[in-house]
């Protein structure tokens, strides 16, 4: 990871992102600061991730969405997809693993978010009703 003297050149450079902060809604301000404080934490990942394309169908704040989980772990995934949400927000979803007739039905937290998904945490899986 690029240290602070290598992204910011001048004190211009930290004026900028200082400003940029400052014109911020409170509320921005506060999922920037919750992402940064889980800055460290995404990359420390129990078990390790492999590669897939799994379509996944998943509800947040009661709409349907569908993404594809593009690494999965027994731990998590990432989701590529928008729109973006904030993190912390809990999500329920839904998937198939090749191979398996039954739906694999877990209630995640969106632990990360990034410019074209988000990271997820399984919480708890939940059984077939």
């Amino acid at each position: 990871m690029a240290s602070s003297n290598e992204i910011f050149n001048s004190p211009t450079d930290s004026r900028h992102l200082t400003q940029l902060i400052d014109n911020l809604t409170l509320d921005d301000q506060r999922m920037l600061a919750r992402i940064l404080n889980n800055w460290d934490d995404r990359d420390q990942r129990k078990q390790p991730r492999t590669p897939c394309s799994i379509i996944t169908e998943y509800t947040v704040a009661d709409r349907l969405h569908k993404g594809t989980m593009e690494n999965i772990s027994p731990g998590g995934a990432y989701i590529a997809n928008r729109p973006l949400f904030p993190v912390s927000e809990e999500i329920s979803q839904s998937f198939f693993i090749p191979n398996f007739e039954i739906p694999i039905r877990s209630k995640s937290e969106i632990i990360w978010v990034g410019s074209n998904g988000f990271g997820v945490q399984f919480k708890r899986f939940v059984g077939q009703t």
